[in-house]
């Protein structure tokens, strides 16, 4: 069973491991090398020895993989566990991690989070708070050269950037994704007002979390700056969240969600 991208399905009623769809990943920007997709599955619910269970869940899915989860048929999936009896939750963790690791091509990592503990693992992002750029001629524009060091300031320095605006529009329905953009780097000081445009670029855009998240990373290595670390927490859509992370540095799988997700 596939083809669930963009149509109209009801939640199978038992175990239907066939309907998760594969989304191949796009050719790699040439600065991308180290990340995750997480996302934050919130109707994940089965019964153990006849008990019904639920729990928030904590997908992990590795950059580097082949391809990703299209995340309706993610929802689909879950959902079809709903009624499916396991001996236990570790029974039903491995079920899902087993078949989600052989839709993207790469092994996944999946822990569970009690409903009533969100709190553990929700943060909200410091920085500088960048405001969204007015409307005009760059709105689904997206424009790399926009990009640049504020002028004059030819110091190195640690900075952690934050907007709150960040929106694009999924590729499928064109329906608009908003979410908040997390931006650490060490080098040149970045121009804020640049940034903000070159972000007003994706407000009509149409691209997987995923993607847009790997083009800003790409673009912003283009800069003199020599560590970078870009993470969207983009809100969530049927039940799911994505937070896609890319870094120029190796990093551990992170659960962290933001209270708007």
């Amino acid at each position: 069973m596939a083809g669930v991208l963009g149509q109209k399905m009801a939640a199978p009623r038992v175990y239907t491991p066939a309907i998760l769809e594969r989304i191949e990943r796009l050719a790699r920007g040439t600065h991308v090398s180290f990340g995750w997709d997480v996302w934050h599955c919130y109707e994940l619910s089965w019964c153990v020895k006849g008990a019904v269970e639920s729990w928030v869940g904590v997908l992990g899915i590795p950059a580097d993989s082949p391809g990703t989860v299209e995340s309706k048929s993610l929802k689909l999936y879950l959902n079809s566990l709903n009624h499916h009896d396991f001996e236990s939750a570790q029974q039903a963790l491995s079920v899902i991690t087993e078949d989600v690791s052989h839709c993207v091509g790469a092994t996944v990592t999946l822990s569970l989070l009690p409903v009533t503990d969100l709190s553990t693992i929700t943060t909200e992002l410091t920085g500088v708070n960048m405001p969204a750029c007015p409307l005009g001629s760059e709105v689904g524009i997206i424009n790399a050269e926009q990009l640049s060091i504020s002028p004059g300031k030819g110091n190195v320095v640690s900075e952690q950037l934050i907007s709150h605006s960040l929106r694009s529009l999924c590729p499928v329905t064109a329906q608009p994704d908003w979410g908040s953009l997390f931006i650490q780097y060490t080098g040149h000081p970045i121009d804020h007002d640049s940034v903000a445009r070159y972000l007003s670029g994706y407000r009509a855009h149409q691209g997987f979390h995923e993607q847009c998240l790997e083009q800003i990373f790409s673009d912003l290595m283009s800069l003199p700056i020599s560590q970078l670390l870009v993470a969207a927490f983009y809100q969530r859509r049927g039940g799911i969240d994505i937070t896609p992370w890319r870094s120029s540095a190796p990093l551990p799988m992170s659960s962290q969600r933001l209270g708007r997700q």
